[in-house]
């Protein structure tokens, strides 16, 4: 029985320990369950990474941070502080009294499911909703899990919570840029001189697969050619830690370099200003994409019928014409990609040694694909290829 048809619940826990990309693509699920629930508190347990992302969801009402990465083994648990660290979380959650946890993972390892187990018993919630792959057993209200790749994640968030009884026609990304955001972002390009329309480039992937990386020399070739073809400034974005390899891009004439300096609320303004934002794999594409802005994003190993930012069309390198989308995936036909997040595992976090599935995604390839997007958004009268 859904929950929906017996009360409503006062109190949701949802639970995305992940990144700043799977925070985003978890946006959809919130809000649905908040026009279900208008009156409920919602809590969102989550990374410190992504929560900054979530706290822009006004579907939200608490973010609670928990440090994930400190227990992904077994042997984790057997830090005497990380024990404590759990307990006391276990202590907190149940002080709560929720009604109901909305658990936004893929049960991809025994180790896990047992963890998101542990997490939810400790909630002492009677109502516990789920993707279940045959290790959801604990799970009160289940959505079948088809692998990596059968839903968007997105998607499958909403079977989630459609398991629950809520509607989820309408419901979408849900984020709200603050007017302080706003203000130091135009304060940032204001010095830079930057003027819109501008286009945005983010070569970065974050910390979880380095193998999702496109050659740092091919986004300064595509900022070098856009620049020279448009006109249009480009603007580098990125944290402090992704600077270093952003060397060839930050080297081109006329980039501004705003890696590290600003914080996701500062990035979500400048991306919601910018004519197209360009980058890799990453979270950033994602949250582009859920501002509506015009979002290029080059895939290699990772599957993008999974993990594809919202609303993007696929378009293979070599084919004609592009698709008219506000967002694309550019990736190349190559059989062995993807080869991370396949059925029902991880499969190759760091790909391959060769990475032919990036190597094949030419420089010139994505710069035809931008100005087919700036083309159609009015941006720029260009021609089809470049001279």
């Amino acid at each position: 029985m859904a929950v929906a048809d017996v009360v409503a619940p006062r109190r949701i826990l949802v639970v995305k320990l992940a990144d700043l990309g799977d925070a985003v693509l978890a946006t959809p699920a919130i809000d649905a369950l908040r026009r279900a629930f208008p009156t409920a508190r919602i809590d969102a347990l989550t990374t410190p990474a992504a929560r900054a992302v979530l706290a822009l969801c006004p579907a939200v009402d608490r973010t609670i941070g928990f440090p994930k990465a400190l227990f992904d083994r077994p042997t984790d648990l057997a830090h005497p502080g990380r024990l404590v660290t759990m307990a006391r979380l276990a202590a907190h959650l149940r002080a709560q009294r929720y009604d109901a946890v909305v658990l936004l993972h893929h049960l991809t390892t025994g180790f896990g499911a047992l963890k998101f187990r542990a997490l939810a018993r400790a909630t002492g919630a009677p109502v516990v909703a789920g993707l279940d792959n045959g290790r959801g057993t604990f799970l009160t209200h289940r959505a079948t899990d088809l692998g990596f790749g059968g839903r968007t994640e997105w998607e499958y968030g909403l079977d989630i919570v459609a398991a629950l009884g809520v509607p989820t026609d309408g419901a979408r990304a849900n984020l709200a840029v603050p007017d302080s955001a706003r203000a130091a972002a135009d304060r940032l390009l204001g010095q830079a001189g930057i003027a819109e329309p501008f286009i945005v480039v983010h070569p970065g992937v974050g910390s979880y697969s380095q193998a999702r990386a496109w050659p740092a020399d091919r986004f300064a070739a595509v900022a070098r050619d856009l620049r020279a073809s448009t006109g249009l400034p480009i603007v580098a974005v990125g944290t402090r830690d992704e600077a270093a390899g952003a060397g060839p891009l930050l080297a081109e004439d006329g980039v501004v370099n705003l890696l590290g300096r600003t914080t996701i609320a500062e990035l979500a303004a400048v991306l919601a200003r910018a004519a197209l934002v360009i980058g890799a794999d990453s979270g950033v594409a994602h949250l582009t994409a859920a501002l509506r802005r015009p979002t290029l994003a080059i895939f290699g190993p990772s599957n993008h019928d999974a993990w594809r930012p919202m609303g993007a069309a696929l378009h293979y390198v070599g084919t004609r014409p592009f698709p008219d989308a506000g967002a694309l995936v550019v990736r190349a036909p190559i059989p062995c990609a993807p080869c991370l997040y396949t059925g029902y595992t991880l499969g190759q976090r760091q790909g391959c040694t060769l990475r032919t599935c990036l190597d094949w995604v030419a420089a010139t390839e994505v710069v035809e694909a931008a100005l087919h997007m700036l083309r159609n958004s009015g941006v720029i009268d260009a021609p089809e290829k470049l001279p």
